[in-house]
């Protein structure tokens, strides 16, 4: 009797102190829900009184700078090894118009019977960009880093380029210049002259060498030793992470050509001021701790040769320079060198992307109905599931829609999680089974790496 009276004891104080903790709970919660409504409602009386939102993003930014404090206290040695590791490698280059490219090589028999124009010409912005964009290429010492997009649709094991930017970055001067190259300019790849074979987008290999090669040739900047390759999942992907509340619908925007004046020139040139516009403004988040983890999840989240160290130690020499704010011409853009062409500036807000995108619906009956990914990348797992016995046969089904990270097309960020979850975990399992540790390990790692940059979203408004 004793012990059952001590037990209904015991529990009874267990009850009774859990609802004096949800009481206390809930009076917390209600004084600071009531203390940020009465200091919502006082700043949007008082002009000079911040908001809650501001309050609160001064915060972040004054515990990013002191955890980039600790950070460079801790890592300075390394960074700077880095970093000199970045200017040992940058290759001097003096600009040199007379150095021939594939087109100024044809002879104008040849030329005559191209079926294309070739799509080369000089960007000039308009406003304030005009100025920066008719200055003299960049020289001295320079890295060269290719950004490819691949055009490749689920599960395709072939795919070309479909969107070209070389970025060259000088360390010494911390300027980077971003050369957008049309897919249709024109190369010899060895085709005969009356096919439509020899463009630039069709130089793509596997370890994309030639296309880097040739693209050194159109560029006229030296080589080009580093690539990284952004496929359309990825790319919906980033444009999350930066904050873009309807990535589909600006993914869109920055591929189409369609009722834009130049075209396809058009469209590689607005890509080229979206890479501006966030490199400018996001640059300072890729600094410090910050930047070290979201460029160590991006590499695993990129096809790229470019490695962490290297990244790092670049990031690490611009910031010392103090870019993008120590000039004005810190990020520039252009063209291959030929024609002078006449570009607008379209920046990528929500009212230019409407627009356009409501131009072609109306133009072509083109609505922005996107395909059910979602069922199609369950269907694709279901079979694999099946195949478990087979674990060559499940790798066959599941690895290009992994390294496309397919499920980044689904918009449903709880379904997409779990495709993502289901799908890599039963292509980790197949590279188990067959003994291959290291690619199992690999697709674990991207997994983990990809979640990271989707959890530690960049910004939460909309540039």
């Amino acid at each position: 009797m004793r012990e059952e009276e001590t037990q209904q004891q015991s529990s009874s104080q267990q009850q009774g102190g859990f609802k004096r903790f949800v009481v206390r709970s809930a009076r917390i919660l209600f004084w600071i829900v009531t203390i940020i409504a009465v200091w919502w409602f006082l700043s949007s009386l008082l002009h000079g009184l911040p908001g809650p939102g501001d309050a609160f993003r001064a915060g972040l930014h004054a515990a990013k700078r002191a955890s980039d404090a600790v950070y460079h206290w801790v890592e300075e040695d390394k960074l700077k090894e880095a970093a000199h590791r970045v200017r040992s490698e940058a290759v001097e280059h003096v600009p040199q118009d007379s150095v021939l490219s594939d087109v100024d090589k044809l002879t104008a028999e040849r030329r005559a019977r191209l079926p294309m124009r070739p799509l080369i010409g000089d960007s000039t912005l308009q406003a304030q960009l005009r100025s920066i964009s008719k200055r003299p290429p960049i020289g001295g010492r320079l890295i060269n880093i290719l950004i490819i997009g691949i055009d490749s649709r689920l599960s395709a094991r072939d795919a070309r380029a479909d969107a070209l930017h070389l970025v060259t970055v000088n360390p010494d001067s911390a300027v980077v210049e971003i050369m957008s190259i049309p897919r249709d300019t024109y190369s010899d790849l060895g085709h005969p002259d009356t096919t439509t074979f020899n463009i630039i987008a069709n130089a793509k290999t596997s370890d994309n060498k030639r296309l880097m090669r040739k693209v050194a040739e159109i560029a006229r900047r030296g080589p080009v030793n580093y690539y990284a390759e952004v496929g359309f999942s990825q790319a919906m992907g980033i444009m999350e992470i930066l904050g873009y509340r309807d990535p589909v619908k600006t993914l869109q925007f920055l591929r189409t050509r369609r009722t834009l004046p130049g075209g396809d020139i058009q469209r590689t040139h607005n890509q080229a001021v979206f890479m501006r516009q966030n490199l400018i403004s996001k640059f300072p988040l890729l600094t410090g701790a910050t930047g070290d983890m979201i460029t160590t999840a991006a590499l695993n989240f990129l096809t790229t040769n470019l490695s962490r160290d290297f990244c790092l130690g670049l990031i690490y020499t611009l910031q010392e320079r103090g870019f993008p704010n120590h000039r004005d011409d810190a990020v520039r853009l252009r063209m291959p060198p030929g024609n002078n062409i006449r570009l607008l500036q379209m920046v990528a807000d929500s009212l230019t992307i409407h627009n356009t995108l409501a131009r072609v619906e109306r133009r072509f009956g083109e609505s922005d109905g996107a395909p059910d990914v979602a069922s199609y990348l369950r269907r694709v797992y279901t079979r694999a599931m099946k195949d478990s016995a087979r674990p060559g046969r499940m790798v066959y089904r599941l690895r290009r829609l992994n390294e496309q990270h397919a499920w980044l097309q689904v918009q449903d960020r709880h379904a997409r999680s779990g495709i993502r979850d289901t799908l890599s975990g039963l292509l980790e399992y197949a590279y188990r089974e067959l003994g291959q540790s290291g690619k199992a390990d690999a697709v674990r790692n991207a997994r983990k790496a990809e979640q990271l940059l989707i959890e530690q979203r960049i910004l939460h408004q909309e540039p």
